[in-house]
């Protein structure tokens, strides 16, 4: 959803988060979509790689409905302080599930999404073929491209949390474990990989029990 994206991209360019001012929320519950790039698609294709979903992750297909462009997946766990401009500020989340990469030669798998404010970078487990790696900064992005709408509910209801089209940027990590899988660089850290969007429910928390970092 977007709550645990948005914190896990954002980072401290707004300024430190004024807790009289900033809302914090916790996560209820939403959906974050995972999009695949026109170029990542192309250079996965030109290798012969499909995309799958790890559980309780979902693929989302392409106009022609079968290929898969990118996973749907839903929090564990998230808090996040915003900013009057829609920047969260301070805050950590995880994601359930996580995306394979596969061909003829190599499996890579990336799960257990996760991230904190201010850092600016997204973490995952990573395991390739059958061998674990270890939880590694795979991912980052520009913290000035998050945005959040605030939706506010009814009386006794929850607030609506909606974020769109996030630029991620593998690490160098990432490029060296795609290398080292599948043998061909199909990355540079500058590579818009995919964009990440969602939308979910949020329920306000006193700024002073937002956990702080990761």
């Amino acid at each position: 959803m977007a709550a645990p994206f948005a914190a896990q991209f954002a980072g401290a360019g707004a300024g430190v988060a004024d807790a009289a001012v900033d809302p914090a929320f916790t996560v209820l519950g939403g959906l974050s979509e995972l999009r695949l790039t026109e170029l990542a698609l192309n250079r996965l294709a030109s290798q012969a790689i499909e995309v799958q979903a790890v559980a309780p992750a979902t693929t989302i297909t392409g106009a022609d409905g079968n290929s898969v462009v990118g996973v749907k997946l839903t929090p564990e766990y998230a808090t996040a302080t915003i900013t009057r401009t829609g920047q969260p500020s301070r805050g950590i989340g995880r994601l359930r599930g996580g995306v394979v990469l596969v061909n003829s030669t190599a499996r890579m798998e990336v799960t257990e999404i996760r991230g904190s404010v201010p850092d600016g970078l997204i973490f995952a487990f990573l395991k390739v073929d059958d061998q674990w790696v270890g939880e590694l900064p795979l991912y980052s992005a520009d913290p000035s491209t998050v945005r959040l709408d605030v939706l506010p509910g009814a009386p006794g209801q929850p607030t609506t949390l909606r974020s769109n089209g996030v630029p991620v940027k593998p690490t160098q990590d990432a490029v060296d474990a795609v290398m080292e899988a599948f043998g061909v660089a199909l990355f540079t850290v500058n590579d818009p990989v995919f964009t990440a969007s969602g939308v979910g429910t949020a329920w306000p928390l006193p700024a002073q029990l937002l956990p702080l970092g990761r």
